[in-house]
């Protein structure tokens, strides 16, 4: 312990330290300590893994998968990927909706009034409680298996 303070008791783990230390523990031949440590130097998807996402509030992991780009997702939790992961399925975000979806729909209870017509120029219309007479019969059509499309 550094001190009475608890902010004195931890050395923050940077990625300059965490690579300084995975040198160390290679050169005294501690290899799966040293890989461990430089992968955990890099930016890792982080997205939290809930047992059962519609039940569980806390999550029990994190993803430590290794992405290209600080606070990007792994190709696993992207939204794209939201609908195979029992996710919310709304599209306006970079990460995956953390809110548990509204039973027998594919959102969460804030995004099931999102209109999610894909527009003639490839742009979601997203608008909550969307009045266009067009968007409702496409989101009609879509439930019924036709892709969702509009002008």
């Amino acid at each position: 312990m550094n001190g009475t303070d608890y902010a004195d008791w931890f050395v923050e783990a940077t990625p300059d330290l965490l690579r300084a230390l995975a040198d160390l523990a290679r050169d005294h031949e501690e290899n799966e300590l040293a890989d461990n440590l430089r992968r955990f130097s890099g930016p890792m998807c982080l997205e939290p893994l809930y047992d059962d996402p519609s039940e569980n509030r806390t999550p029990g992991r994190f993803c430590a998968e290794i992405v290209e780009r600080e606070g990007e997702p792994c190709s696993e939790h992207s939204p794209e990927n939201a609908d195979a992961l029992g996710r919310c399925v709304c599209p306006d975000r970079t990460r995956l909706c953390r809110e548990p979806r509204v039973p027998g729909k594919d959102r969460c209870a804030d995004h099931v009034e999102v209109c999610l017509v894909v527009k003639r120029d490839g742009t979601v219309c997203g608008m909550r409680r969307c009045g266009v007479p067009k968007h409702k019969r496409d989101t009609a059509a879509a439930a019924e298996g036709a892709a969702v499309r509009s002008s």
